[in-house]
């Protein structure tokens, strides 16, 4: 898509099709269940289909959904604290020396001693 206005004509048409299916899931339960159950579900149908359709569009942005989206900010599996975690956004530094070439994590070389790294 080189042309924005085909990437603008797309996010309109995505946001309407959203629109229409929430719209007639939400006349559908009004017309089928008595009152206050039928309000109550299209409440429920609303705002669940508001989380898929958050999931589908951070999935192709590339962020791997919303558990990947929050991983992001907060990683308690690691144990590391805030935004430190395993996630494609942060990723821990580093460093190769320029004398032996070998990869580390630490700013002077384990292998012979060097601090001239490179960090990547």
């Amino acid at each position: 898509m080189t042309n924005p206005n085909e990437y603008e004509n797309l996010t309109g048409k995505n946001q309407l099709a959203w629109m229409l299916i929430s719209l007639g899931t939400v006349v559908i339960l009004s017309l089928l269940l008595p009152f206050p159950i039928g309000f109550l579900a299209s409440i429920v149908v609303l705002f669940s289909l508001n989380i898929i359709r958050a999931e589908v569009m951070i999935r192709k942005a590339g962020m791997g959904g919303i558990r990947g989206y929050y991983k992001s900010f907060f990683s308690f599996e690691s144990g590391q604290g805030r935004g430190l975690g395993k996630s494609s956004l942060y990723k821990p530094l580093t460093f190769s020396c320029m004398n032996c070439g070998r990869e580390h994590r630490k700013v002077a070389c384990p292998n012979c001693g060097s601090k001239a790294v490179r960090v990547s």
